[in-house]
């Protein structure tokens, strides 16, 4: 038997504008609810996991296990930001995948790709880190403020996830994503302690000094020596959203080995989102020329990295440089 403790965490919530620390990053009075405390003595005792999930179909198809969603208010089952998981229904014991939403977006944006990865075996979890098109604009966190709270998501998911979900996961195999602003911060996350992760992979990802003119520290200071794969996914068309010099290419090149960086040319800084959300993002990101093959990409190599990287099958990773079976035109390098 598996005994972890469960996270203790006060979030007491004043008034806006003389929140503690972490309602300002998104918990409590920031979303307009009041956390109380958790109590750490309970502990949840937990069958090991076995053997976990291996998917074998098709990447770019829908995978064969059926996925159901559950969203959790701030607090409910000690979670310390409202997440929305998606998880396989049949029983099983599967990898964890938390991925990062972007800039001003909400955890619902990237529903489409995100329920495609989870039908291929993966318990997926999406935090949202503060109010959706407000958050970081009106005092809302820093890059760097939101990285210390995904890691404090990270201690939740790693103590909580499996009574919270109903299906046995294997936290022992945990991987980080995110998309633009989101990959800054799993980066950060990582910067700061990679321990306990296995993986890592970027969608467009940026970095930069953001909206706060200088506030904001960069995420690329130096190379990364994580002692995982590193995927990224770059969009030719990414533009102001993900400007040269601030973006994918130099996530790759501070990568350490092994890491895959795959461009797709015609694809813009959002079109993986969920159909009309790219449509209302595309009046600040420049869309690309297919969206749904940015989807049907996005999802399947996000689906090949895990397969290889947390579920063991080590051959997936050949998917991400066969230029030939990807929906749409893409350039690979890899180290």
């Amino acid at each position: 038997m598996l005994k972890i403790g469960r996270l203790r965490a006060r979030l007491s919530c004043l008034a806006l504008g003389s929140c503690g620390p972490l309602c300002t990053m998104g918990l409590g009075c920031g979303l307009g609810v009041e956390c109380v405390e958790t109590d750490s003595a309970a502990e949840a005792v937990l069958q090991e996991p076995g053997p976990v999930f291996v998917g074998t179909g098709d990447v770019y198809a829908g995978g064969t296990l059926d996925v159901r969603t559950a969203d959790l208010a701030p607090c409910e089952q000690g979670a310390p930001v409202p997440l929305r998981i998606l998880a396989p229904t049949p029983n099983g014991t599967y990898a964890v995948v938390v991925f990062q939403h972007g800039f001003l977006a909400s955890s619902r944006m990237f529903d489409e790709i995100l329920t495609h990865l989870a039908s291929h075996g993966f318990v997926v979890v999406v935090p949202q880190m503060y109010l959706p098109t407000i958050g970081p604009l009106f005092g809302g966190p820093t890059s760097q403020q939101e990285a210390e709270l995904a890691a404090i998501v990270l201690a939740w998911v790693r103590a909580n996830l499996n009574e919270a979900i109903g299906v046995q996961v294997d936290v022992a195999r945990l991987g980080l994503a995110g998309h633009s602003r989101g990959g800054k911060v799993v980066w950060q996350v990582l910067s700061a302690n990679p321990s306990g992760v296995m993986a890592v992979a970027g969608i467009e990802p940026t970095d930069g000094m953001g909206i706060l003119f200088g506030v904001e520290p960069r995420a690329i200071t130096g190379p990364f020596d994580f002692p995982f794969p590193s995927f990224v996914l770059g969009a030719g068309r990414g533009r102001f959203c993900s400007p040269g010099g601030d973006n994918h290419v130099q996530y790759y090149q501070a990568s350490a080995p092994p890491a895959w960086h795959v461009v797709a040319p015609s694809m813009g800084h959002t079109d993986m989102l969920d159909e009309g959300e790219a449509d209302i993002a595309s009046a600040v990101c420049p869309a690309g020329e297919d969206r749904p093959g940015a989807r049907t990409l996005t999802a399947g190599l996000l689906t090949a990295f895990f397969r290889a990287a947390l579920q063991g099958d080590e051959s997936a990773f050949a998917i991400l440089t066969d230029t030939a079976r990807a929906p749409i035109e893409i350039t690979v390098e890899s180290k």
